[in-house]
């Protein structure tokens, strides 16, 4: 009888491996002691404060490692399925997210100038006591930002959504194109929350940041890979905040190619959150899962949820 018990909650029988949410449960304790471990070697190791590129990195490592672990011994599947099937295709996929990416940002900004909502302060702004040319104050936030968008992206669009959207699959009562669509809003809504305590948050912009999260899955459901999720956070994060001057999700980005003043209304700028808080980041949004419905018509020739 307790046998029982214990495989009706715990175990999918037939799969031979936990269930979904026991999966997510322990996926998140071990990232979580995994970068705890991480960061005690590197303070251990040096004196010095870890810079923010370099916590990106570490976090990056621990997130392949955990979910390489997880996806082989709880979740019975190649890493590649979590969307990393890297054939000539797979990489195209990313050039065109990190091209999107920039080009939405760039839209935003030149929307803004046009509005008279920003004005450009000065241009090329390097970090105060940097030394050196201004190309090189842009490689640590570079690399921040493709950490950051590689492991957000792994965690919740590539390990959360696919679970959840087993967890949410009910035989006779919701298929696995349904629950995929349940999956990517329950994985929006923690990567919302995952922005809930960032700088100048508000409700809306967590709401927002949730909306960003379905915006990035768009390119998973279409496509079954994670290059154009990757790509768009990338070159969204760096454009935003390194090249055009805008906060990221509340946080100064550093080195600036153009140093703004930003005005106009917060509900439509996203004012000091950035503009994934405002109504030109939802615009911006709505046009990039146009153009990725689109790419997914051009490249595949159809338009529908892949699966696997």
């Amino acid at each position: 009888m307790v046998r029982t018990i214990f495989r009706t909650i715990f175990l999918d029988a037939e799969r031979h491996r936990p269930r979904a949410l026991w999966r997510l449960l322990i996926h998140s304790v071990l990232v979580f002691v995994g970068m705890f471990l991480a960061l005690v070697l590197v303070q251990t190791s040096t004196s010095a404060t870890t810079p923010s590129w370099l916590f990106a990195l570490i976090t990056v490592a621990v997130m392949l490692l955990v979910t390489w672990l997880c996806g082989t011994w709880l979740d019975r599947r190649p890493f590649a399925s979590f969307g990393f099937h890297l054939d000539r295709r797979w990489w195209l996929d990313l050039g065109f997210g990190l091209a999107l990416g920039g080009l939405l940002m760039a839209a935003i900004f030149l929307v803004e100038l046009q509005a008279g909502w920003i004005e450009i302060r000065a241009t090329c702004v390097a970090p105060e006591g940097f030394e050196g040319p201004f190309v090189l104050a842009l490689l640590p936030p570079a690399l921040l930002f493709m950490a950051v968008g590689f492991y957000e992206e792994l965690l919740c669009r590539g390990y959360h959504l696919r679970n959840l959207a087993e967890a949410t699959t009910r035989p006779g009562w919701i298929d696995p194109r349904t629950a995929m669509i349940l999956g990517t809003l329950l994985s929006a809504s923690v990567f919302g929350l995952m922005h809930a305590d960032n700088p100048n948050a508000t409700t809306i912009s967590t709401i927002n940041v949730g909306l960003a999260g379905c915006f990035l899955a768009v390119g998973l459901l279409t496509t079954g890979e994670l290059a154009i999720p990757i790509g768009v956070h990338v070159t969204w994060n760096f454009c935003q905040g390194n090249v055009f001057g805008f906060p990221v999700s509340g946080t100064d980005a550093g080195a600036k190619v153009f140093a703004i003043e930003q005005g106009g209304d917060p509900r439509i700028t996203g004012g000091e959150f950035g503009p994934e808080a405002g109504l030109i980041g939802v615009a911006a949004m709505i046009g990039g899962s146009l153009a990725i419905l689109a790419w997914a018509r051009l490249t595949r020739g159809r338009v529908q949820i892949v699966l696997d």
